[in-house]
């Protein structure tokens, strides 16, 4: 008996799974077409756009090849003149500023505290308690309904020990900001802190611009902040620096063993800022 044919029925499944096959390849198909493009672009004119590409993503130790290793050569060495090869004004020893020692005269607590009034209509406060001493200033500018002013507070220990020297200044009133900024500076060099004339412009620089800083500068760390995120009123925080090597002592070890000195030198002092010793009676 003949075998009957099966019926040839397109079932709604067959027509999904060869529509899914004809996108796949049609897929991989455009995926090739496009990667053959990007390709082209990429190297034409020995790679430059993909040498672009890598460099802008940070990736050229991965996707570039290394440099060749420069074509070094060994040769005996020869001193050549300084004089033949650069001007004469790169080679001119010279200074910014000369040299100048100075005899340092000592003060008490309470003389500096009151340098820092002097010629000014309002007098300092200077109290002292315990070996320990404290410094205030207040001073207003101008005539607004809210003054421009600074305030000043100095802290320290007996016989001449600088705890903390701290400015509060109020640029309320903007006629008088400039006044503010400069009488700041004149404080600062009444009461006695011994800074350089660089470090001086620098600090004068940021209070008349406002600017919040803190740095470690010579033997202070000076901070210039707003105050409660207001623009119109700042502090400057002087902190003293301790010296941890005493005048003669050798400077401690490094901890880096690579960088010890081989001949370890003791610390000299210039000038002394200890009261004058009373002189013997005869």
């Amino acid at each position: 008996m003949p075998k009957e044919d099966k019926p040839n029925i397109v079932t709604p499944a067959d027509q999904r799974r060869k529509q899914r096959s004809a996108v796949f390849v049609f897929g991989v198909f455009l995926v090739v077409i496009l990667a053959g493009l990007a390709a082209t672009v990429l190297l034409v004119n020995d790679g430059r756009n993909y040498k672009r590409l890598v460099r802008k993503f940070g990736l050229e130790e991965y996707l570039l090849p290394a440099p060749p290793p420069p074509d070094l050569r060994v040769d005996r060495q020869r001193q050549l003149q300084p004089a033949d090869r650069y001007p004469p004004w790169l080679l001119r020893t010279r200074l910014e500023r000369s040299a100048l020692f100075e005899k340092n005269t000592f003060l008490s607590p309470e003389e500096r505290c009151d340098k820092v009034g002097a010629e000014r209509d309002a007098a300092p406060e200077f109290t002292s308690a315990n070996d320990d001493w404290e410094c205030l200033f207040f001073e207003s500018f101008g005539t607004a309904t809210e003054p421009a002013s600074l305030f000043v507070q100095a802290r320290g220990s007996l016989p001449d020990v600088l705890q903390s020297f701290r400015i509060k200044l109020s640029f309320t009133d903007p006629l008088v900001e400039r006044a503010v900024a400069d009488e700041t500076m004149a404080i600062i060099d009444r009461f006695g802190i011994a800074i350089t004339r660089e470090t001086r412009d620098y600090l004068a620089n940021k209070i008349s611009r406002r600017e919040d800083f803190t740095s470690v500068l010579e033997n202070y760390r000076l901070t210039f902040s707003r105050e409660m995120m207001d623009d119109r009123r700042h502090n400057l925080l002087v902190l003293p620096r301790p010296p941890k090597v005493a005048c003669g002592e050798p400077a401690p070890p490094s901890p880096d063993k690579n960088l010890r000195p081989i001949y370890r030198m003791p610390i000299g002092c210039l000038v002394s800022n200890g009261p004058p010793k009373p002189l013997p009676a005869s």
